[in-house]
């Protein structure tokens, strides 16, 4: 949207309250991402009634879902964009924008109509790039929402992910994040099989691209083919983002993950043998309807044994238009955060183990930026550590050496581990 928008004659503002109209791209996951959204459209609808705001349009998940109620209950909100009609935002912004016009509801059958490897803003620092590969789901677990508001798998075809990658190189892009809903059934849909193993090859032949990092893989489609391509391709992370859920076999059956904890469990130690030093990411949902106290205490003994280097945690959101929320056995709020702060606290612990075993060691580490205010420190990321979700590691450069630049390796020794993040020097 950002893309089209630049080319249609739209410029950007940092600041809100000095823009003519406010695009809120927004969520509809789970409950919190909700409010975060609702929150901030209510922000930009203060500052169109203060008069610092002509127009106030709501794109994205949250106006797929729920776009007749954004237009009843917020009547600052001049127009409503569906997830299927990206392709439409400029029309739609210079209508909105348009004295006396009435308000618009642009919201079809679900999807990405536009094409993603056209009119590209990147919002990111110039060396790191997020790269989505497909979009929608073709999984129904029960909790998840999220085909009813982007579709089915729609995977891009490899020609253009590889054109996009080498633009995004040709503009300095050192480092790739690879993104979908499930980034392992990438082409099933086009090709009648998954190529991600085939896309990882071809992104690592372009010249300029350092790491490339794939997000959200689902345990059921890892492939042989894909492990061989994360034990043989440097340039591929090592670095694994897969989220479990669960590992109780009875709460895996209610979620409908089409895997089992065995399954798991399996792929896992695969993983971190054929891959040394590889980084396991992963997210859990606690109080799902029916969790007894035997599957958390099972989910929670798993937590403190697998040392499992990122590991987040969502309390179950009841959503509506899922087969979760019609369960029965719903779990109690108290009892879902009391259980999240339980896990929680336990990874704590097993973060200062996981990554107080880096100190001492000699690693690169990719420096993203300055850090303002400390003279000679920046923060950047071993390979290990996924750029804006996890933790980071705190460079310093002494006098005397050269100062490290954004978005270039440098060597640096491990001081101190806390918790998530990592404290090093420059080597020379």
């Amino acid at each position: 949207m950002a893309g089209l928008l630049a080319t249609g004659g739209f410029v950007s503002a940092s600041d809100p309250g000095a823009a003519d109209v406010a695009l809120v791209n927004t969520c509809a996951f789970i409950g919190p991402s909700q409010k975060e959204s609702i929150d901030r459209i209510l922000e930009m609808a203060a500052l169109k009634r203060e008069g610092k705001l002509r127009a106030v349009v709501v794109a994205g998940c949250l106006a797929q879902r729920y776009q007749a109620e954004l237009l009843a209950e917020i009547p600052e909100v001049d127009a409503v964009v569906g997830t299927g009609q990206v392709d439409a935002i400029v029309r739609v912004l210079n209508r909105a924008l348009r004295p006396g016009s009435e308000r618009i509801l642009e919201v079809g059958p679900p999807g990405t109509a536009v094409d993603l490897a056209a009119h590209r803003a990147v919002s990111t620092p110039h060396h790191v790039a997020y790269l989505r590969i497909a979009d929608g789901c073709d999984f129904r677990c029960t909790f998840c929402i999220i085909p009813k508001l982007r579709g089915d798998l729609r995977s891009r075809p490899l020609e253009s992910v590889v054109a996009e990658a080498r633009r995004l190189a040709d503009a300095g892009a050192k480092e790739l994040l690879l993104i979908a809903q499930d980034s392992t059934s990438y082409g099933d849909d086009l090709y009648g099989e998954a190529r991600l193993p085939e896309l990882l090859r071809a992104l690592a032949g372009i010249d300029g691209i350092e790491w490339i990092r794939v997000h959200y893989t689902h345990p059921k489609t890892w492939s042989e083919a894909l492990i061989q391509v994360f034990e043989e391709e440097p340039k591929v992370c090592k670095y694994v983002d897969i989220p479990l859920q669960h590992v109780t076999d009875s709460m895996l059956r209610r979620m409908r993950r089409e895997v089992r904890r065995d399954d798991m469990e399996r792929l896992i130690e695969r993983l971190r043998s054929r891959i040394p030093g590889v980084a396991i990411r992963t997210h859990f949902i606690v109080g799902f309807p029916g969790e007894t106290e035997e599957d958390f205490d099972s989910l929670l003994d798993y937590v403190r044994r697998a040392s499992l280097d990122h590991v987040g945690c969502f309390a179950y959101s009841r959503e509506d238009g899922t087969p979760a929320g019609r369960m029965k056995e719903q779990v109690p709020e108290r009892v879902k955060l009391a259980r999240r702060r339980t896990l929680m606290a336990a990874q704590r612990e097993v973060a200062s183990s996981v990554w107080g075993r880096w100190i001492g060691r000699t690693v690169p580490v990719r420096v993203d930026a300055k850090v303002e205010g400390r003279s000679g420190v920046f923060v950047g990321r071993v390979e290990q550590q996924g750029y804006e979700v996890d933790g980071v590691t705190y460079v310093r450069a002494e006098a005397g050496l050269p100062e490290p630049r954004q978005g270039f390796q440098v060597s640096a020794r491990i001081v101190r581990a806390r918790r998530y993040d990592l404290d090093a020097e420059v080597v020379a």
